[in-house]
């Protein structure tokens, strides 16, 4: 059974930066990205625990064909996504918001 998702805040600024580099491109692409982000959401609802750990508890998954990457935290009912941002970007950029919604405990 799929888990609700839970999102930061900042998960649409995440998701409009990307947009914003691949819209100009092609729109093509830029619907590939957003399906790619779909299907990567929807695996990580329905089975978040087969995702490799990055700094426990937070887990992360690549999206497929391109260079961006979810982290999130697995919860009893939940999963809170808490960034999906380039894979080449600095993890400060996002590693306080953990602590923000006190994911970590």
């Amino acid at each position: 059974m799929a888990r609700r998702l839970v999102f930061d805040p900042h998960i649409p600024d995440d998701l409009a930066g990307a947009l914003d580099y691949y819209e100009p491109i092609s729109s093509k692409l830029a619907n590939r990205f957003r399906r790619a982000v779909n299907r990567r959401l929807d695996d990580v609802a329905e089975r978040p625990e087969s995702f490799p750990l990055d700094v426990p508890p937070i887990r992360f998954a690549k999206i497929a064909r391109f260079p961006y990457v979810f982290f999130f935290v697995e919860k009893p009912e939940s999963v809170s996504i808490l960034a999906i941002i380039h894979g080449a970007s600095d993890p400060a950029k996002w590693r306080d918001r953990q602590t923000e919604q006190g994911e970590t405990g």
